[in-house]
């Protein structure tokens, strides 16, 4: 009984880390760290594409690693993932973008990542995936 709970938690949190890592790389490393809002139509396009993948990845990997549905593994990494997004949009004042762009991005990124293990559920059924 206590091995679904740890790999529910550990779907969590890496899962949160994928987030990190894939967005961070995404961001910082292939857009270069430079605010999205007010650039050309093609880097807004390009930063909403980084988190797209980055949710899709990150419904997969929680999949693979936390157990039962798909879906559910995916919901548990939106956890920490609202707890950062409130911190981000209210108490983190480096943005220089209105409110509601912020906000949009980070919806963005929480519905890929709903979206990444609705796929995988379906794509995939109940057989259990080999990593």
């Amino acid at each position: 009984m206590i091995f679904p709970i740890v790999r529910g938690a550990a779907a969590m949190f890496v899962g949160y880390g994928v987030i990190v890592l894939i967005t961070s790389l995404g961001f910082n490393g292939v857009l270069s760290g430079s605010p999205l809002y007010g650039d050309s139509p093609l880097l807004m396009a390009a930063g909403m594409l980084v988190a797209v993948i980055a949710g899709l990845v990150v419904g997969y990997t929680a999949r693979v690693i936390g157990p039962g549905r798909a879906l559910l593994n995916a919901s548990l990494v939106l956890v920490p993932l609202v707890g950062d997004t409130i911190y981000v949009l209210f108490f983190f004042k480096r943005s220089t973008a209105p409110f509601l762009f912020d906000a949009l991005a980070a919806a963005t990124l929480m519905g890929s990542t709903a979206g990444g293990g609705l796929l995988t559920e379906l794509s995939c059924g109940r057989r259990r995936i080999r990593a």
